[in-house]
């Protein structure tokens, strides 16, 4: 007959161990996942659980087991195991009454997503579980009707955002994007769909979540994003514009100037990669996006050449101890303030030159829209590759063709030639 023993095997992101089963049947071992875990201080050092309600919670999970195998009679003997695990988790689950609380799943299954879409995972269910207004949601429960009833909701609460966090009835409403609605819904079907994979086996015959809403519905895209480049002659009037002299240097102004100007030189390098970036080599800046590393073969690699325009904004905030390509990282607590910051200080800088609420970002946007226009003539294969966008089409053909740093970097120094760059020191020393 099977043997079972609860356990625990890897440690999680979040610092805490799965409880898991373990199945040994004629020789061979599978496991399968509960929903209990435990933290690190629950355990000992060989790895056996300590917690008394856990230790209690799992054993009677062990003797459900053993009274399934009773039941199944004589032909337990002969199952393979992969069939007894699966018969195992379908009646555990509760057979024919198959239940699943859709929140609990996901905060289980959220802290194994990438870094970079954990946040917006969490988000989304928070969303979900303000909108169903209860703590638990059965799986069953999401049909095509609610998940319409879930968007509109999202449409029109207001963004959580700044000061709509806090109930300030003076504070003004900032309703939702399309951009909010679209990735708080892929989000779930992603879970939904992840759900199905794990808990139905068509080859079995066991189906325990037989709908598909999100084959009726259709998730609505974010929207085209809204162009934030901005024309030569603002970014002329960016690199001229005077230092504040009044008290520290380091005004969030200064700042903010010089990390646009950066982000610009360097192929809009998004704050996040400005903060960590390595110290550069034989005048080359090698890192990895941050944002799309996880998502790509070549961890998104990025290579650009220094051009003469860096020179005195690379020596201003180089690093004293070579650490990192800039000392950022000394200034600011991490990535997210020095964001914040850059991004408060170009509010105003905005008002100077006149263009409303700009942001990091525009660096980006402007670099790639310069490079296509008239005056410099970049081709659009080149401007998304200087980018580093990852491009479906092109992803085989990657594999084959090693990449010509040298066409992004005679792009981008057609672009930085546009400007004159030699009021740039002289605005600092004034």
């Amino acid at each position: 007959m099977p043997t079972f023993k609860a356990e625990i095997q890897n440690k999680r992101r979040d610092g805490t161990y799965n409880v898991r089963i373990r199945v040994t049947h004629n020789r061979e071992v599978r496991r399968f996942s509960t929903n209990l875990y435990v933290t690190e201080n629950e355990v000992t050092r060989g790895g056996k659980i300590k917690n008394t309600q856990v230790l209690d919670i799992s054993e009677d999970i062990v003797s459900k087991c053993r009274a399934i195998c009773n039941g199944l009679g004589m032909e337990v003997l002969d199952m393979p195991i992969d069939a007894l695990v699966d018969k195992l988790k379908y009646y555990l689950t509760g057979g024919d009454t198959f239940r699943l609380d859709f929140l609990e799943y996901a905060e289980r299954k959220i802290p194994d997503k990438s870094k970079g879409t954990v946040l917006i995972y969490k988000a989304a269910i928070n969303a979900l579980r303000r909108y169903v207004k209860e703590d638990s949601l059965d799986i069953s429960d999401i049909t095509v009707s609610f998940l319409r009833g879930f968007e509109a909701f999202i449409e029109k609460e207001p963004s959580r955002r700044g000061s709509n966090r806090k109930d300030d009835k003076d504070a003004p409403e900032r309703k939702r994007g399309s951009r909010a609605v679209s990735l708080y819904l892929s989000c779930i079907r992603a879970l939904y769909n992840q759900a199905k994979e794990e808990y139905n086996d068509e080859d079995r015959g066991i189906i325990n979540i037989p709908y598909s809403p999100f084959d009726r519905f259709k998730v609505k895209g974010a929207g085209r994003t809204k162009k934030r480049a901005i024309p030569v002659e603002t970014i002329q009037a960016i690199i001229d514009l005077p230092y504040v002299k009044e008290g520290a240097r380091r005004k969030k102004e200064n700042i903010a100037k010089d990390c646009f100007l950066l982000s610009f030189i360097l192929i809009g390098m998004n704050s996040a990669d400005l903060f960590n970036a390595p110290a550069a080599k034989d005048n080359v800046l090698t890192y990895n996006r941050k944002k799309t590393e996880g998502r790509r073969d070549d961890r998104a690699e990025m290579r650009v050449r220094l051009e003469s325009p860096a020179a005195f904004l690379l020596d201003k905030y180089k690093d004293p101890y070579g650490k990192r390509m800039f000392n950022f990282y000394l200034l600011y607590a991490n990535e997210k303030s020095f964001n914040r910051a850059i991004n408060e200080g170009l509010k105003k800088i905005g008002g100077v030159v006149g263009v409303e609420d700009l942001t990091y970002y525009a660096a980006r946007h402007s670099w790639a829209t310069l490079a296509r226009s008239s005056a410099v003539g970049v081709d659009k294969a080149t401007v998304h590759e200087a980018l580093n966008h990852a491009d479906k089409e092109m992803k085989v053909t990657d594999i084959y063709i090693d990449r010509d740093w040298s066409v992004i970097w005679n792009a981008n120094k057609k672009v930085l030639d546009l400007f004159d760059w030699s009021g740039l020191e002289l605005m600092y020393l004034l």
